[in-house]
Formats: structure tokens, sequence, C-alpha cells
């Protein structure tokens, strides 16, 4: 049995949710390039945004789901699928954050490949990608975990906390998920 479960999340999660958001703001932010909106720390706020995302959701355009502990359901993160590409290109880019608590214990790399096994097997994409600062070391590891390659480096990437910042990029095709799933965690 699996220490976590993920699932999309609904308006019952709210207060949840605002709870991790609140609890690890600090840290949450620091790796944002745009800080998320007071409003965004209410449960109204909360709300509207399970809203927009589920409806996101329905047009195949952003995926976002909850990280639960399997014993207490208890939501401990969350993990992410955005700029959707279609057609030719069958690809998106993943995001998580974890609740600082549960760090370093394999929640998140367990997570990330439930994650990445419905994007390929339920979602069919064939390319997921990932960008990651070099100094956040445990994001770098998940994905090594996971089976993610490092592609490059896209310099002076995004501009976060008041510099431009240097970006790993890694990428996970849907026939090497075959062959490395769950391979490391």
């Amino acid at each position: 049995m699996s220490s976590v479960y993920i699932r999309p999340y609904t308006l019952d999660d709210a207060e949840a949710i605002l709870d991790v958001n609140r609890r690890n703001r600090e840290l949450f932010e620091y790796w944002m390039p745009i800080k998320p909106a007071p409003e965004q720390y209410t449960i109204e706020g909360q709300q509207d945004r399970i809203r927009r995302h589920l409806a996101l959701m329905q047009n195949d355009a952003y995926y976002v789901y909850g990280v639960f502990l399997s014993e207490t359901d208890q939501l401990i993160g969350d993990v992410s699928a955005m700029f959707v590409h279609r057609g030719p290109a069958e690809t998106c880019m993943i995001g998580y954050q974890l609740d600082a608590a549960y760090g370093g214990k394999g929640y998140m790399a367990e997570a990330v490949g439930l994650f990445v096994d419905h994007l390929f097997d339920v979602q069919q994409f064939h390319r997921i990608r990932a960008e990651v600062m070099p100094a956040n070391i445990g994001s770098i590891r998940v994905l090594e975990k996971v089976g993610f390659r490092q592609e490059g480096i896209a310099k002076e990437n995004l501009f976060i906390n008041g510099a431009w910042e240097d970006f790993i990029l890694f990428a996970l095709l849907k026939e090497d998920r075959k062959v490395s799933r769950h391979a490391n965690l």
C-alpha cells in the first residue's frame, strides 16, 4: 500500500488547502515568480481557486491533485500539470509542493510518481517536463527518483525574488517511464 494517494480537489478541501498554504507561506512563495494575491489566504479565495482549477481540468488545460496521507487522509501538498500542449506535442510541465513538516520522508517522490503514471496512462501525455532552480536540491531528488533526466540549463529563465534565476530542465518520456516506473521509490 502506498504511503500517499492523490486526487483532484473538491470544495470540501478548501480549509485544508488554506491551512497548508498559511503554514508554509514563506517556503512556498520563495520558489514562486508570481506571489499569490492576499485573497488566496482566505477560505473564499481557496474555494474560488478550486472552482477555477476544476474548470481548467474539464478543458484539459491544467491539472492539480492534492497529496494525502493514506493512513489519515491528511492533505500534505499537491502536484500539478500546466502548460498543456496537445496535438503533435502531447506534453505538459509539472510542479509540486509539500508541507515542510513532511519533507524528507519520500512522500513527494511517491506522489509525483503516481501523478506521472496518471498523466501518461490516463491523460495520454507523451512527454512531461519540469524546471527546477539549482538550489532546490529536494525537488531535484524527487525528479531523479521518479526517473526524470536532466536536459540542460535555462540561463536566467525567470525573475524571482529580485534576481534572474537559472533553471535545470528535466523531462521524462512515456516509454522511459514504463522501464523506470517506481524503480527508485
